[in-house]
């Protein structure tokens, strides 16, 4: 198949060769190793020094072609799908951010599922094809499948995602995550659920939402803007309170508002902001911290933690120990 590529990237393939390259692309993971395949193949045309002219030539009959076979895969259900959320505009905060997007093979008559994923260190915005925009943060995922914006708007929260749902009154946007549903026809929230965390939390900046559980039918509580609403997941227990939205929500702007944290909730939000393992002494994991992080690097952070409590942070390999010096006197 390599050599078909090269042939189709040099524009010389034929209409039988095109065809059995579209069927090849239909296979699951063969769009990867197509667009690597290119890869080498553009690398060894640069290397080769292919005159100005014959690069033109080879970009607008490649143009061509492509457009032609995108063309011939929206005839097929999942490929119409494939192009149609591979083609949801990606927005990254960050210039090392990466999206993924792939879908999940299912038998005949089963949904196709898309996953977007945000990598740990990294905070991404993605647009939805019904407009909503949706910020996920690192180590968060997301998933839907082929029939959103047509029959449902269901979406699955692994992780932390800030939410701007486009209004739609005859199809409610439901947030899942654990037990927990966030149903909504228009509005703007952030939910909270990492599977390592004891709690979701939802909180609201503006609209409205109402909260129900896939466990529990009874289960109905309704939240106001200016609200966080905090579900324990082994106790099924729901409590609401008043807060400072943007504490909550910063994060998708690039900035983490830390207000009054025990230093190992301190950790879990630098862990997933620099992709960076702590482990923490008990000794200190009860010190409380307030301070806003922007764009300062990990090194700075640390500095100050040392600088303002009794800790001492050291590398161990991949590894950052953060160990009680009580030698040192608090501020």
């Amino acid at each position: 198949m390599k050599s078909t590529i090269g042939k189709y990237l040099a524009g010389k393939s034929s209409e039988d060769e095109q065809k059995e390259l579209l069927d090849w692309i239909r296979k699951e993971d063969n769009i990867s190793e197509f667009q690597s395949i290119k890869r080498e193949w553009k690398a060894e045309v640069v290397k080769n020094e292919v005159p100005a002219e014959h690069t033109r030539n080879w970009k607008n009959i490649q143009d061509n072609m492509l457009s032609q076979m995108q063309s011939e895969l929206q005839h097929s259900q999942r490929f119409l799908k494939f192009f149609r959320y591979a083609a949801v505009l990606v927005i990254l905060l960050s210039v090392s951010s990466v999206v993924y997007f792939y879908s999940h093979s299912r038998p005949a008559g089963e949904p196709i599922y898309t996953t977007v994923a945000a990598d740990f260190g990294q905070i991404s915005k993605v647009v939805l094809p019904d407009s909503s925009v949706i910020w996920i943060n690192s180590g968060s995922t997301i998933r839907y499948n082929n029939q959103f914006s047509a029959t449902n708007r269901d979406i699955e929260l692994t992780g932390e995602a800030f939410f701007k749902v486009a209004k739609n009154k005859d199809l409610p946007l439901i947030v899942s995550s654990s037990d927990l549903r966030v149903k909504v026809l228009g509005t703007e929230f952030c939910v909270t659920a990492y599977p390592e965390e004891s709690s979701i939390h939802v909180v609201l900046e503006k609209g409205n939402v109402e909260l129900t559980s896939s466990s529990h039918s009874h289960f109905r509580q309704q939240m106001k803007p200016g609200e966080m609403a905090s579900f324990n997941k082994t106790k099924k227990q729901l409590s609401l309170s008043n807060v400072n939205t943007e504490l909550f929500t910063s994060w998708k702007d690039g900035m983490i508002n830390i207000y009054n944290l025990p230093l190992s909730e301190v950790v879990i939000k630098l862990e997933k902001r620099y992709n960076q393992k702590f482990v923490i002494d008990d000794a200190i994991k009860d010190l409380p911290y307030t301070f806003t992080i922007k764009n300062e690097n990990l090194n700075h952070i640390l500095s100050l933690i040392e600088k303002i409590t009794p800790v001492d942070a050291i590398q161990h390999d991949n590894i950052i120990e953060l160990k009680y010096n009580k030698m040192k006197k608090k501020s």
